[in-house]
């Protein structure tokens, strides 16, 4: 029993000396965590601050810039007649421009000072001032912009500028942590630092399509709860790997003017696509057709009637001419080919060709356009080349 006594007694000293020990060694920076060697406990406790976010804000701040754009905006001219039923009729509505600021967001696109935003943040600018997070001022130069995508692409006078790094949109899930980029109501310059908001990915692939009041046309859009606020328009967002996914574009605001947690963004894969563009041609060309001569909306009636068969029953688009030398012609079509799907939207009528066509999707010349055709009792997949008119 006596020696019983001793044993624990041992173990006790035992580990009352490697505490001792343990302790002395952290204060001397002998004890390392995960490959990370510390000065003192404080030291060990402010690394657990360290994530995979404040390393991405650390990562992307250096490329995002603030745009301050100062507008012309047209404006009517009081008189004393304006509410005078009689001499109104006689003194037409005089109007005059004003210069009024504005302010938006961008990043840094390449080194050498391309750089990316909204459209409708530089739109009517008559001045565009880029302040970076070194705390300089450049006047920016329009490269090209581009109403329909609400892109735009602009040029400072930089050599070797820090620039983002691209992400891929399409590998993007549901719930997962992006962090928004930007210059809300202006913050930016008195920081010389864009402030962040961080949420999740809440959507994916939202589409609005063809909006007929500002001409934009925003398709697959990126929804995320991450706060955006005006001025945050143009500005990155940014996965956990420090990867820019979209471009916030804008809000849904309820009337409020602010953020209610629904923002929106435009998938990189676009800005890209546009973006590459615009510094190479400087514009977009839309002016694309399909070489389809005639056509006429089908059912499965009329069908089954004009070919006097017992067919499937179809509903779609007849080509009842190809024109020669066409993209039409150039994918494979043939006369008598009935269109039922383009793009997976389902086309039961020519509305619907219409609409799928130059409503749905933003398409421009050089991109490929899948269609689903009925051809003498099989279905077929034929992919066209959009080309510009000669």
């Amino acid at each position: 029993m006596q020696g019983f006594k001793y044993f624990i007694h041992g173990i006790l000293t035992g580990l009352l000396i490697t505490a001792i020990i343990t302790f002395f060694m952290m204060s001397k920076n002998i004890i390392s965590a995960g490959g990370r060697n510390f000065n003192t406990i404080s030291d060990a406790i402010n690394s657990d601050r360290e994530s995979a976010i404040t390393t991405a804000v650390k990562e992307v701040s250096p490329a995002v810039v603030g745009i301050n754009v100062l507008k012309e905006k047209k404006e009517k001219v009081k008189t004393i007649f304006d509410n005078d039923p009689f001499f109104s009729n006689f003194f037409p509505p005089q109007y005059t421009n004003r210069i009024v600021p504005s302010m938006g967001s961008g990043f840094v696109y390449t080194p050498d000072g391309y750089l990316v935003t909204n459209h409708h943040v530089i739109k009517n600018g008559h001045r565009i001032i880029v302040t970076t997070t070194e705390g300089k001022e450049y006047e920016a130069a329009i490269i090209g912009s581009d109403e329909r995508s609400d892109i735009a692409v602009l040029k400072i006078d930089v050599e070797d500028h820090e620039f983002v790094k691209m992400g891929d949109d399409k590998e993007l899930s549901r719930g997962e942590w992006v962090i928004a980029f930007g210059n809300p109501y202006g913050l930016f310059e008195y920081v010389n630092n864009p402030l962040i908001t961080v949420g999740v990915v809440s959507g994916l692939k939202i589409n609005f399509g063809f909006n007929t009041t500002d001409r934009h046309f925003y398709e697959s859009m990126i929804q995320t709860d991450a706060s955006l606020n005006p001025g945050n328009s143009g500005g990155p967002l940014v996965n956990a790997r420090g990867e820019v996914v979209g471009m916030n574009t804008m809000i849904y605001s309820a009337g409020t003017g602010g953020s209610i947690g629904i923002g929106f963004a435009i998938p990189i894969s676009k800005v890209r696509s546009i973006a590459s563009t615009l510094i190479e041609k400087g514009v977009i060309d839309r002016n694309f057709y399909f070489g389809f001569a005639k056509v006429s909306g089908t059912n499965p009636v009329n069908f089954k009637e004009r070919n006097n068969e017992d067919k499937d029953d179809v509903k779609g688009v007849v080509l009842l001419d190809i024109q020669k030398d066409s993209p039409a012609e150039r994918a494979g079509f043939k006369k008598e080919d009935i269109i039922i799907a383009v793009d997976n939207v389902k086309i039961n009528s020519f509305n619907d060709m219409g609409k799928a066509l130059f409503e749905i999707k933003d398409y421009k010349v050089g991109d490929k356009v899948e269609f689903v055709v009925y051809r003498e009792g099989e279905y077929k997949k034929l992919t066209m080349v959009l080309e510009s008119y000669k």
